[in-house]
């Protein structure tokens, strides 16, 4: 491509009004089917602005993934600091994904250097708080933290952030926490103190088919040129969405839909470009399926995926999906269990339909047989991607 070719790429017409609005991290201006979650949030922190001793009050968004959960929470954030303003309450509200900041020290000095213009090294974590409370206290400021996939910090230091109240004292916690989790990784975290320290636990249902159709009719309007994508198109997302009980999988099916459209040189979207897309996101498996198994069955379902890449066939042996176990284990500075645990793995995957697996008869031998595995929905190298993101945030950081 020269640089004339270049330059008319700049030129070429797009099927998109805004296509940021189609972004994991975009706050829309209306939020549709979470009044209840809304109403409950302004019930438990509304006290911020009505009380002259501005209590310190702690929430938890619950949910699968695609239900909408850190949506909700920065749209509640977005408008709880306007509403403040209006009441001229000096509110600051600071969004942590812990998928970035993978601990209570890291969000700790990154306070630090927004709030003091300190590094934060040196200082405890106490220390660090301390600063920072008390720079609220002497500029008359309030602070929410809203704190996303909590579940990749230690449960000592979710409590920590809980405590922050009781550690420092009522009357010098100026700062609110509102946390965000999916269910299954929250059962890691819950105990009887945490609970003790919550105000409010938010579970969020999946969407049925008419919030669907409310939303992806919305987000589309608002993302895509009119008449790019008609209502039999969105209907069909919405029931992908309502299958797999993700928002997030229909979002981005339109929004790799109309970067299809640009890039081809189409103006509108149709059923084949919904399906490929759809074929080539997989949110929904990663969500429901990946983040409900523990540790040592992630590992062996990697022992599998890796043994099906190197061998480059349909299916893995036991035998063979054991030793890439092993190795993969002592990658990662984990303990590697025996070999009938990693069997009873197998089995567990096989129940939950993520693997097919059988037992054949070996061939030129009087007696014996071994086990076959083959994967099922999800190609090798994406479900490798997916793996490598999630042992990266478990174990690179420990």
């Amino acid at each position: 491509m020269d640089e004339d070719a270049f330059r008319k790429q700049f030129m070429k017409k797009t099927v998109f009004k805004l296509l940021g609005s189609l972004d994991k991290s975009w706050v829309p201006d209306k939020l549709y089917c979470r009044d209840d979650a809304l109403s409950t949030l302004i019930v438990n922190f509304r006290r911020i602005l009505e009380e002259e001793e501005q209590p310190s009050i702690n929430c938890l968004i619950l949910g699968k993934g695609g239900v909408g959960k850190t949506c909700t929470a920065r749209y509640f954030g977005k408008n709880f600091r306007t509403v403040a303003i209006e009441k001229d309450v000096k509110l600051f509200i600071e969004y942590f994904d812990c998928i970035n900041f993978r601990s209570k020290s890291k969000i700790i000095r990154e306070l630090l250097a927004k709030y003091t213009h300190g590094s934060g090294r040196g200082y405890s974590d106490d220390e660090g708080l301390k600063l920072i409370l008390s720079k609220l206290i002497r500029d008359n400021g309030y602070m929410l933290l809203i704190i996303d996939e909590v579940h990749l910090l230690k449960p000592d230091e979710v409590l920590a952030l809980l405590n922050i109240a009781e550690t420092f004292g009522h009357q010098n916690a100026k700062l609110s926490i509102l946390l965000i989790c999916r269910g299954t990784d929250w059962m890691r975290i819950e105990n009887e103190r945490v609970l003790s320290r919550l105000n409010e636990k938010i579970p969020l249902e999946p969407y049925d088919f008419e919030e669907a159709m409310q939303i992806l009719t919305y987000r589309s309007e608002i993302a895509l040129r009119e008449y790019v994508i008609d209502e039999e198109l969105l209907t069909m997302v919405a029931q992908i969405v309502v299958e797999n009980q993700n928002m997030r999988h229909g979002i981005e099916i339109i929004r790799k839909s109309g970067l299809y459209c640009d890039k081809e040189s189409l103006d509108q979207i149709n059923a084949d470009i919904i399906r490929e897309a759809s074929d080539d996101v997989y949110p929904t498996f990663r969500a429901e399926i990946i983040d409900s198994l523990k540790d040592q069955e992630l590992l062996a379902l990697y022992g599998i995926v890796r043994t099906l890449i190197n061998n480059g066939t349909p299916f893995a042996l036991v035998d063979d999906a054991y030793e890439e176990y092993q190795s993969i284990c002592e990658g990662y500075s984990v303990e590697p269990h025996v070999k009938m645990s990693f069997r009873k793995y197998v089995r567990q995957l096989n129940q939950l339909k993520i693997i097919a697996s059988k037992t054949v008869r070996i061939e030129d031998a009087t007696r014996g047989r071994h086990l076959e595995i083959t994967l099922l929905d999800i190609p090798t190298v994406k479900l490798a991607e997916l793996l490598e993101d999630i042992f990266e945030r478990k174990f690179a950081s420990s």
